[in-house]
């Protein structure tokens, strides 16, 4: 009997999370978002996103910290204009 009691009581919340999904889903729509963000600018939102969960998924199973790495490229170039000084 307490599991048909369980049952009921899981009834009236799921009626209320429809309502209330019902009345959210007016402004989770893919067209809505899509006027608020360029295409381009969700694209790249959604891969960080991905990538992000990845990292932080992996850097939890690893004995060590994960860093990430970044192109060292830009920070030579800025480094080796700055050392360029005009006399």
């Amino acid at each position: 009997m307490p599991h048909h009691g369980a049952g009921a009581a899981q009834v009236p919340g799921a009626e209320a999370g429809e309502e209330q999904s019902s009345g959210s889903g007016l402004g989770a729509k893919p067209g809505l978002i899509a006027l608020w963000l360029p295409p381009q600018d969700l694209e790249v939102g959604i891969r960080k996103k991905i990538e992000h969960d990845v990292v932080m998924k992996a850097s939890s199973s690893l004995p060590k910290k994960l860093a990430l790495l970044r192109a060292p490229a830009k920070k030579e170039a800025a480094s080796s204009s700055s050392t360029k000084t005009p006399s």
